[in-house]
């Protein structure tokens, strides 16, 4: 299938969770900027790694694809994916009728059914362990804002390759357009695609419904730092997938062997998140022709100016090269014998410049993480520019320095007597901004998350400003006995 259309008409969400790891009851709304604060071992990484899980494998649970989904959406909406199919297949195109009622009831049917699904099969999946583990998991989502009239939007599922060692392949097109979904269909050859139109259809709805509700995620896990290290060592996936072909080849019967099963028995040394993490950092030669959505942009110079250097890929090699500073050489190093804050921010470089999509969601565990203070300034003012470029972002966080900046990204979105020249003074770009109504904050807990105030002046995090005062205290009673 092709990548998700996630059309022009975000809908905000909340998602609930239950009894993941220490949390035992949290609710999270995304925001454009989401922070995450708190002490450690309170649950952040269990919450980020199963929201990411959800966001990435929603569409691809067994029953979702198959019966469930067709069973729902035929009682409701009086049609079949069969008759629909026929339609197809006879004459190219199908439509059928739809209100804001059955839109609604559609999607929170649909995402009831993902919810439970992914609870009972998907939770300890993510986290590569026993089903036990999570017996007792849930996640669930809401949408915010019912639909109140239909909107015309549209999800192409192009050269959709239906049976790639036969060579059957088709595009398939549905979009809604004021009451009604129209389905259009091109291939070459349609009866060589009718069996398996069906799922592509139901896919295809699937995508529709939900597609631009929920975001394609990208994650940058803790791990980052370790997997820039080994990442030439970790090339684990190509030995496990030929170790299962040969064990699968040698069973009699295969039936048990289903893609779902075969996914997880290949990818259940790691977690997903670091999975994927160590995916992506292998992968990032493959991508060194490709431009991101942001390029233009040209906001991974930030990290340049932050790094005073660049990142190259030679040879299928990526290499750290500095700007000549005092008097000193440049120096040209392979990034394993780069430092920790160069390593850190590689990946985030890579996604810039390569990977990034607008109303994408980019997850960053603890992004301030070997920074100085000052870079954990000037990286408050880069995720900014990625939300005001289209880029949702949700970060865990420990930096108190990273929470203050964003405070005055959001003091300096706001019209007051000399705002040019203060801005000037204290060396801030025009972009340099951030809407108070795209954040959310919380302070979690192993209770949950407590959601943060966020006004004109920014975030209120007091778990920040405890600490601090406490220090504090402590510096000035020691002081005034000396």
């Amino acid at each position: 299938m092709s990548s998700k259309d996630k059309g022009n008409h975000p809908v905000p969400i909340t998602f609930g969770f239950s009894n993941i790891g220490p949390v035992k009851s949290a609710e999270l709304k995304l925001g454009d900027l989401t922070i995450i604060g708190g002490q450690n071992n309170t649950g952040k990484s269990y919450l980020v790694y199963t929201l990411y899980g959800f966001l990435k494998i929603w569409d691809r649970l067994p029953s979702i694809i198959h019966t469930k989904l067709r069973k729902n959406i035929s009682k409701d909406l009086n049609f079949d994916f069969t008759n629909i199919s026929a339609s197809l297949l006879s004459g190219g195109k199908a439509s059928i009728k739809i209100t804001s009622e059955l839109l609604n009831r559609q999607r929170n049917k649909l995402l009831n059914q993902i919810c439970k699904d992914f609870s009972r099969r998907g939770i300890h999946q993510v986290f590569s362990t026993k089903p036990d583990d999570f017996e007792k998991s849930s996640i669930s989502v809401r949408c915010l804002d019912e639909v109140s009239e239909t909107k015309d939007f549209t999800h192409h599922a192009n050269s959709i390759t239906l049976n790639e060692i036969d060579g059957k392949s088709g595009s398939l097109r549905i979009e809604l357009k004021e009451n009604l979904i129209n389905f259009t269909l091109k291939t070459n050859n349609r009866a060589e695609l009718e069996d398996d139109l069906e799922n592509t259809i139901s896919y295809s709805y699937l995508q529709l419904m939900l597609g631009n509700i929920l975001p394609t995620p990208f994650i940058l896990s803790a791990e980052r730092f370790g997997i820039s290290l080994f990442y030439r060592e970790l090339d684990f996936t190509k030995n496990q997938l030929v170790d299962l072909l040969q064990k699968i080849g040698d069973q009699k019967n295969n039936e048990n062997y289903s893609p779902f099963l075969f996914i997880d028995r290949t990818t259940s040394r790691y977690a997903l998140p670091i999975k994927d993490n160590i995916d992506y950092t292998r992968n990032i030669a493959d991508h060194k022709k490709d431009k991101s959505d942001l390029y233009s942009s040209k906001v991974f110079g930030d990290i340049e100016a932050m790094m005073a250097g660049n990142y190259k890929i030679v040879d299928d090699e990526i290499r750290f090269m500095s700007k000549p500073r005092d008097g000193e050489k440049r120096f040209n190093i392979p990034l394993h014998l780069a430092s920790s804050s160069v390593r850190g921010l590689s990946d985030l470089y890579f996604y810039l410049r390569h990977i990034a999509n607008n109303n994408q969601l980019l997850i960053i565990d603890e992004p301030e993480s070997h920074l100085d203070t000052n870079n954990q300034v000037q990286l408050a003012r880069l995720l900014a520019r990625l939300v005001n470029s289209g880029v949702k972002v949700l970060i865990t966080t420990h930096s108190d320095y990273l929470i203050k900046e964003i405070n005055n990204l959001i003091m300096l979105d706001h019209d007051f007597e000399g705002k040019d020249k203060v801005r000037r003074k204290l060396k801030y770009k025009k972009e340099d901004s951030l809407n108070k109504n795209c954040v959310s904050a919380y302070i979690a807990t192993t209770k949950g998350l407590t959601s943060c105030a966020v006004d004109k002046y920014g975030i209120e995090m007091p778990v920040f400003d405890e600490t601090i005062d406490r220090i504090n205290t402590v510096s000035n009673e020691l002081a005034s006995r000396i």
